[in-house]
């Protein structure tokens, strides 16, 4: 629009700097990283995500050709054909591609984006939006692992103790793991990897002269990514052991504080994430059940119940995650095809759900998304599964169920949204949904059931939204 209204006083280069400020202030605070390269693919705008995540600078990456960031020139090539060109199929497809950062680092990057057309609707320039899913994806692969060293039966108690170890040596990427036994200043090494087998069981050390005080101290997770630059630069530890990464928490066993589980090296690592500060929480609490598995049978069931949840449920919601609603949707989706049986899917999207985040901030429509969450929780039946499809989007799994018996499930759940009204600023937000109802068709596929509820919801969307369109 503000091209529009100044395409005759201004010249197309001056347009074209517009454009890239405009671009600019709009994706100046998006956390995923934004490349936006002209026709020629060479970088006319970067944001703060984007220089963070490649560890340029903006100036060393403005006029460059996007080539550079690639790992592999041929996937350059092929996002080119894919996405970045004039007769692009796939831009509307979020796709996988590996990218290289300054420091040589590889990592998985989920790509959209494609073309930004001008207001005659030729093509401008290309956007590309990339969210690292390197250590989502290195945490699934862990935590599959992790299940299965403590599910294994052809392990003892030693054995999986010193798999877990390694386990976690190799996604933290710090190579000394302990599993230590305190009692006062009394630090004892209970197990242990370490590269130059420098550490065995039963050495002897004097609490306060390890990093694992702190974690005692602070009766939590503590970690230490550059020593020597950190509050603890003249701890004892540093000076005896040169040690200049350290993470660590408490094992608790039966309820009682037994040691620590910590993992070190004497090379400074990246800066610990608040994933990383969870993951060895799950990690020690495998631990401490590890060490009581022979007493308490029960204990260890609940932490696996827990694992599972933390791998399948959204953590935002609480939710069933995508991966665990979508293979609850092939299960459902067999057990139709095998026994004659029927269910109901829905889509469920929020409307005008960016207006919330935009005019309200991101903190109240993540309380709009879980508010959702109560609701249809509160609503739904002992087999029906809801899960969080991606941003705003709900997908409802509804077993031994026809579109009349899911329309007023979905209708129920609607009503009682509508009339729940967030209050901002003495203000009541309005929630709506729109919602698209199938059920089962015989010779249905997985895909096929998708395509059908999406195509409804977006009928629902273009009906005037807040409404449910069944099919």
């Amino acid at each position: 629009m503000l091209k529009g209204s100044i395409s005759e006083n201004l010249p197309s280069s001056r347009l074209d700097d517009l454009d890239v400020f405009m671009l600019n202030q709009a994706f100046a605070h998006i956390n995923s990283a934004v490349i936006v390269a002209d026709l020629s693919r060479k970088i006319v705008m970067v944001n703060a995500a984007a220089t963070s995540l490649f560890g340029y600078s903006e100036e060393e990456l403005l006029n460059q050709s996007t080539r550079m960031l690639y790992a592999d020139e041929s996937n350059f090539y092929k996002t080119g054909k894919d996405r970045f060109n004039p007769t692009a199929k796939k831009e509307n497809e979020a796709s996988h591609v590996q990218y290289r950062c300054k420091s040589g680092r590889i990592f998985q990057g989920q790509t959209s984006g494609g073309a930004i057309k001008n207001i005659s609707g030729n093509n401008a320039f290309y956007i590309g939006i990339i969210l690292d899913e390197s250590y989502r994806l290195s945490a699934e692969e862990t935590l599959n692992q992790l299940h299965k060293v403590t599910s294994s039966r052809d392990l003892n108690y030693s054995e999986r103790v010193q798999a877990i170890l390694e386990l976690g040596c190799t996604h933290f990427q710090l190579p000394i793991g302990i599993v230590s036994k305190i009692s006062g200043n009394h630090y004892e090494v209970q197990n242990a990897t370490h590269p130059d087998d420098a550490l065995s069981a039963g050495m002897v050390f004097d609490l306060t002269g390890t990093y694992c005080c702190h974690v005692f101290k602070a009766n939590d997770v503590q970690g230490f990514h550059h020593v020597a630059q950190s509050s603890i630069a003249k701890h004892p530890c540093y000076e005896n052991f040169g040690l200049e990464a350290y993470l660590g928490a408490p094992i608790f066993v039966d309820g009682e504080r037994y040691g620590t589980l910590n993992f070190s090296s004497v090379t400074k690592t990246r800066s610990f994430i608040r994933q990383d500060y969870e993951l060895i929480r799950l990690f020690s609490e495998w631990i401490g059940h590890e060490i009581a598995r022979n007493k308490d049978l029960f204990a260890l069931e609940v932490a696996n119940t827990k694992l599972v949840k933390v791998a399948s449920t959204d953590e935002l919601t609480g939710l069933a995650n995508r991966r665990n609603i979508e293979q609850v949707l092939n299960e459902q989706l067999s057990y139709c095809q095998s026994l004659g049986s029927n269910m109901s899917v829905a889509l469920i999207d929020f409307d005008d759900f960016k207006a919330i985040n935009d005019t309200y901030g991101h903190t109240v429509g993540d309380d709009s998304l879980r508010l959702f969450s109560d609701i249809a929780k509160s609503h739904c039946r002992k087999n029906d599964c809801y899960g969080r499809w991606g941003g705003e989007e709900f997908l409802a799994v509804l077993p031994q169920t026809d579109l009349h018996g899911a329309s007023l499930q979905i209708k129920r759940i609607q009503d009682s949204l509508k009339n729940s009204c967030l209050i901002q600023t003495d203000s009541a937000i309005n929630l709506t949904l729109s919602v698209g109802i199938t059920e089962f068709h015989p010779n249905d596929r997985f895909e096929d059931i998708l395509m059908r509820v999406d195509k409804l919801m977006y009928q629902a969307k273009r009906r005037g939204k807040n409404c449910i369109e069944t099919g």
